[in-house]
């Protein structure tokens, strides 16, 4: 039986949202269990409220629906994101505004490449504990550490924020680049700089976001957890501003790993019915009647 994100399943053809689970985790480095991430999501977001009292709006009137899961290849990365990127072309092609649920992080280079054969010229928002700029991880380019290197070298604008593991070979790079990089521990000390991060982000924005990215006091299941990560409030006030400013073309959510503890799953799967929210409020879908 396929599930479907929230209290209701919008038919396909009337949907402005799809959500795309995304289970392939063959390049994880640490803990398994990515490729799990999706179907969780999806079946805690059955237990959300419909209404968000914060944004004054019930996010599953922009209608919603859940796409069948991109399956993979067994023992080839090459062929698997290739799959990836064909489902999510025939659904940007479709004019829906597409949610990728992953899996690990290699799947955000099929999706941008995806968005940009559909959508053209953006730049990249990415949230994470890790900078993922390897030039290639365990002897594959197609590795969760290295999709935003590969992404770089296609010409994409990137800022990141919460980075808190990185390697000076990435630093260097990362500067020899222009990537307005923002890593956690300034923002622990100096807060959350919203308005430099607007000012270094293109005015078309696809966000890709690592749950790792938050504290593993909030969010313990992930793949690889760091300690000194971002409060869910700092992720929602991020989102919130780029999404005022900005116009959001995609997003993917990456790396939840369940393990037992339910209530990382449904934070996973509040912060992604959040941001579907914010771009129906961004899009002109939705009309805030809360305080």
């Amino acid at each position: 039986m396929r599930l479907f994100f929230g209290e209701r399943d919008t038919p396909y053809e009337e949907a402005r949202v799809v959500v795309l689970p995304v289970p392939y985790d063959l390049s994880l480095s640490f803990l398994p269990g990515a490729r799990r991430g999706p179907e969780a999501i999806l079946l805690a977001s059955r237990e959300l409220e419909p209404f968000l009292l914060e944004l004054g709006v019930a996010p599953e009137e922009v209608g919603i629906h859940a796409a069948e899961p991109v399956p993979w290849v067994a023992g080839s990365a090459e062929e698997s994101h290739a799959l990836i990127r064909e489902a999510a072309l025939t659904h940007l092609r479709a004019g829906k505004f597409l949610v990728a649920l992953g899996g690990d992080h290699s799947i955000t280079h099929p999706l941008v490449q995806a968005h940009r054969e559909a959508l053209g010229a953006f730049s990249l928002l990415h949230i994470d504990a890790h900078a993922d700029l390897y030039p290639e991880w365990q002897g594959s380019v197609y590795s969760h550490a290295s999709p935003f290197y590969r992404l770089l070298g296609e010409g994409f604008p990137l800022v990141q924020v919460g980075i808190r593991a990185m390697d000076q070979d990435s630093l260097t790079l990362a500067r020899a680049k222009g990537v307005a990089l923002f890593p956690a521990h300034r923002l622990h000390r100096e807060g959350l700089p919203l308005r430099e991060i607007l000012e270094a982000s293109g005015e078309r924005v696809y966000i890709s976001l690592d749950f790792d990215a938050l504290d593993p006091s909030v969010m313990p299941s992930v793949g690889t957890p760091l300690p000194g990560g971002l409060s869910y409030r700092q992720v929602v006030d991020l989102l919130e501003a780029v999404f005022r400013e900005k116009e959001v073309v995609g997003m993917d959510f990456v790396e939840l790993s369940p393990n037992g503890q339910f209530h990382a799953e449904m934070t996973a799967a509040q912060l992604v019915y959040h941001a579907i929210g914010l771009k129906g409020l961004q899009a002109g879908w939705l009309e805030a009647r809360g305080l």
